[in-house]
């Protein structure tokens, strides 16, 4: 259990199976039209499902990433407003 949340701690991690989910949700009916596979009601649900987490799993991870960019943004403009306020302070 601990080994798939490791796995799953990072936005973009998220994004690679979530992109994998639904790169297979597109396959698998592709392989059904070309007859390779036969289609059945359980498998039609299957790639639903598989297309609707791979798309879920997309957006979370959208967001996550959206919220590291945010806090590496706010850290580097801390930075440099400390490194502003230290070059003009010792004139006063």
């Amino acid at each position: 259990m601990m080994s798939a949340m490791k796995l799953l701690n990072s936005p973009l991690k998220i994004f690679w199976l979530g992109l994998s989910f639904v790169l297979l949700g597109f396959i698998l009916p592709f392989l059904i039209v070309l007859g390779f596979i036969e289609n059945t009601f359980g498998l039609s649900f299957f790639i639903y499902i598989l297309q609707f987490v791979g798309m879920m799993l997309g957006v979370i991870a959208g967001a996550g990433l959206a919220i590291d960019r945010r806090a590496k943004d706010k850290e580097k403009e801390q930075e440099t407003s400390d490194e502003q306020a230290d070059t003009v302070g010792w004139m006063k």
